[in-house]
């Protein structure tokens, strides 16, 4: 009975760090966005601040993808491995 058993709910393996991840890089668009805007889109034309701010959000995307493509390929590979 001792150390087997956990008072709360069981964390998925690997999470931790993809939350952190997902924090950091959304603060971090949030800021680049703010800083572009208030202190480099007034020499650029209205399309091309469009596209910068475009091209911080599909960062942060990719950035998303990178960090929960190996945790859902994994699950994956486990709900095979089970079902075989």
């Amino acid at each position: 009975m001792g150390s087997e058993m956990s008072a709360g709910p069981k964390e998925p393996e690997g999470m931790s760090w993809r939350v952190a991840v997902t924090i950091v890089a959304f603060f971090g668009s949030v800021i680049a966005v703010i800083l572009w805007l208030f202190f480099y889109a007034w020499s650029y034309y209205a399309y091309q601040n469009i596209v910068v701010v475009v091209v911080i959000f599909l960062t942060f995307i990719a950035a998303m993808g990178a960090t929960r493509a190996s945790w859902g390929i994994k699950q994956a590979w486990r709900g095979q491995r089970a079902n075989s």
